[in-house]
């Protein structure tokens, strides 16, 4: 339990010694020098929670993801689901509070009412899903699979073998072409179901395997990103080589007992020079706390004169050409 802290103690002292920031020491590590510039990862916003901890019968979705252009997108979008939400339990429904990672969760019991309730708080603010903001489904199957029967249990007493949920996904792909990423779709012992999947929704959507336990190894078929969480046993050696191993990688926070528990995510996400970072949702200090640094980070660099491009302007650019889409971005 403690490793990833001692390692993460070890990283900020030997920032210290050299009087510089943990981004730029880490930066430092990875390319044997510091880079002549560093890039602003864009920030990945959970806005719903819906696997099992809450409260519903859906357990496939644990994170809605949303991406957004600008974080005060995102902000506004979530203030017009809790408006929605009120409204909702004011007439009968269950009401919604805000779980450990700081997003909504909401009673659900079908992995459409999450999407829907998403969709419309967009449209409220003039901002539809796939223009400025797109999605992404953390959908952690890993965790509902019922290895008695061999299926997943996508909601309470209703179960999907593998092929079945390849169907689920491409329906909901293309009721919602908003959605752009897929994390672990599957189990990883499902190659073929991966395959299948990658090549029935081609490139709207792009699938991304988490490789915080397995870095090595032959990829999976139709993997197209990588996400690297950051737990208690995962230390900054762990972070440096996945990062070089698997090129653009998806750092991600936890939710309880983090090593990363201010504001250190950020700074390992800049100097790892990711393209994307999950932090969580907009509520709560702690991950207030962790999107004030990545935007302080970026000041920072502005001023000095050495801040790189912004991530999503080429993710923008890619989903113009859809032959292109998440190859600049993950590969």
């Amino acid at each position: 339990m403690a490793v990833g802290s001692v390692s993460l103690a070890v990283a900020k002292t030997g920032a210290q010694i050299q009087g510089i920031h943990l981004y730029e020491h880490i930066a430092a590590l990875r390319n044997q020098e510091p880079p002549a510039q560093f890039h602003i990862p864009v920030s990945l916003v959970t806005l719903l929670s819906c696997g099992k901890t809450s409260p519903g019968k859906l357990n496939l979705l644990e994170e809605v993801i949303l991406i957004p252009k600008i974080i005060t997108m995102a902000l506004e979008v979530q203030k017009e689901m809790m408006r929605i939400m009120k409204t909702l339990t004011n007439g009968g429904a269950s009401e919604a509070f805000v779980c450990d990672s700081g997003a909504l969760a909401v009673s659900h019991e079908r992995a459409e009412q999450p999407l829907d309730l998403i969709a419309e708080a967009c449209t409220n603010l003039g901002v539809p899903l796939g223009t400025q903001i797109h999605l992404a489904l953390n959908c952690a199957a890993h965790e509902l699979l019922d290895p008695s029967k061999g299926k997943y249990e996508v909601a309470t007493g209703v179960l999907k073998s593998p092929d079945e949920l390849v169907d689920l996904y491409q329906t909901l792909i293309s009721k919602y072409p908003a959605v752009v990423a897929l994390i672990d779709p599957f189990r990883q012992e499902d190659g073929d179901q991966w395959e299948k999947l990658s090549s029935m929704i081609g490139n709207s959507c792009s699938l991304l395997s988490d490789v915080s336990y397995k870095s090595q190894g032959p990829p999976l078929p139709g993997v197209r990103g990588h996400i690297l969480k950051h737990i208690n046993e995962t230390t900054v050696t762990n972070c440096l080589f996945v990062s070089c191993w698997h090129t653009g990688s998806v750092l991600m926070g936890t939710t309880c007992s983090e090593p990363c528990s201010e504001d250190s995510l950020s700074d390992i996400a800049v100097g790892l020079g990711l393209h994307y970072v999950k932090l969580g949702g907009l509520s709560g200090a702690e991950r207030m706390t962790k999107y004030n640094r990545l935007i302080s980070i970026e000041e920072e660099l502005a001023q000095q004169g050495i801040l790189g491009r912004f991530f999503f302007s080429a993710f923008l650019i890619a989903l113009e050409n859809e032959t292109l889409f998440l190859i600049e971005i993950y590969l």
